[in-house]
C-alpha cells in the first residue's frame, strides 16, 4: 500500500471539512481538540493522520469521491485542477469520466490529452459559474 504524502492528506481533510460543512471556527476548534493546533499547515503527519481518522468517525471517507487517475507529470497539474473543482462542488471523479466519455469518446481521464484535460477543466468552471448564476438569480427572486 503506498503512503499518503503530506498534500494528500492535507486535501482528504480540507475535502472532509467542505463534505462535512464545517464552518470556519467549528473547523480549527476540531483541529485543536484532535491536535492540539488549529491550522493544518502546523501539523506533522501523524497529526493529519489523526485529523483523517477523526473526519472518518464524523461520517466523512475520502474514498466516496472516487480514486484521483494516475498520469504522467505533464498532465499531472491539469488533474490537480480538474480534482479541485470535483472537491469544490462535492462531485466524484465519475463526473469527470463522463465529461471525457460524452466529449471525446474517452473511458478514462488517464486516455485525455493535455488539451482534452485543459477543456475538461474549462467544462467545470462553465457548471460552477452557471450553477453561480442560478443561485444569484434565486436569491434576487427570494428578496
Amino acid at each position: 500500500m503506498k503512503k499518503s504524502s503530506r498534500n494528500e492528506r492535507l486535501a482528504a481533510i480540507h475535502m472532509g471539512k467542505k463534505a462535512l460543512n464545517l464552518d470556519e471556527d467549528t473547523y480549527r476548534d476540531m483541529l485543536e481538540h484532535v491536535t492540539g493546533k488549529r491550522s493544518a499547515k502546523d501539523m506533522d503527519m501523524n497529526d493529519l493522520l489523526k485529523v483523517i481518522q477523526h473526519l472518518d468517525q464524523l461520517g466523512f471517507s475520502k474514498r466516496n469521491f472516487g480514486k484521483k487517475p494516475k498520469v504522467k507529470l505533464s498532465k499531472e497539474a491539469l488533474i490537480g485542477k480538474i480534482e479541485a473543482h470535483l472537491t469544490e462542488h462535492k462531485l466524484h471523479w465519475n463526473y469527470a469520466k463522463g465529461i471525457a466519455k460524452q466529449m471525446f469518446q474517452k473511458e478514462a481521464l488517464e486516455f485525455c490529452t493535455e488539451n482534452e484535460l485543459w477543456r475538461i477543466v474549462a467544462a467545470l468552471e462553465y457548471k460552477a459559474k452557471r450553477a453561480t448564476n442560478e443561485t444569484r438569480r434565486v436569491f434576487r427572486q427570494t428578496s
